[in-house]
């Protein structure tokens, strides 16, 4: 099982949420959460070392559907959610991993860059399949 969040760009992510943090969040930092805050080429990486030694390799997360990284995912599922189920989760995990971060981190950062995810890459049109999370 590997989990995208191990794969976060950190300092992208520490640069957009100081951003957040300091009031200074713009489009063209948004951009940048969305285009580099995952280390692509390490997913890739992971996926075909643990092929070597799993019959079977999951992974999960959000931003999986981009191109770089559809040769690499054999069936893909896709839990479409809506932004308040999201945000309640968030909310919870907040909790569980003890992040002081504002609830705004997700307003302004995390839902926009899903927004613009589910526009730009369409993951319902790529996935095998796709189960409502409720």
């Amino acid at each position: 099982m590997l989990h995208i969040d191990d794969y976060n760009n950190l300092d992208i992510q520490k640069l957009v949420y100081t951003a957040h943090q300091n009031n200074a969040l713009t489009a063209q930092i948004l951009d940048l959460y969305y285009e580099n805050s995952l280390h692509y080429d390490d997913i890739i990486k992971a996926i075909a070392s643990t092929r070597k030694s799993h019959d079977v390799t999951l992974i999960e997360g959000v931003f999986l559907f981009k191109d770089c990284l559809m040769a690499s995912l054999d069936v893909k599922i896709f839990l479409p959610i809506t932004p308040d189920t999201a945000r309640k989760r968030y909310l919870s995990r907040k909790i569980q991993v003890n992040d002081h971060r504002p609830a705004s981190v997700f307003d302004d950062i995390w839902l926009p860059a899903f927004t613009r995810y589910c526009a730009e890459e369409q993951p319902e049109a790529k996935c095998n399949f796709s189960y409502p999370v409720s």
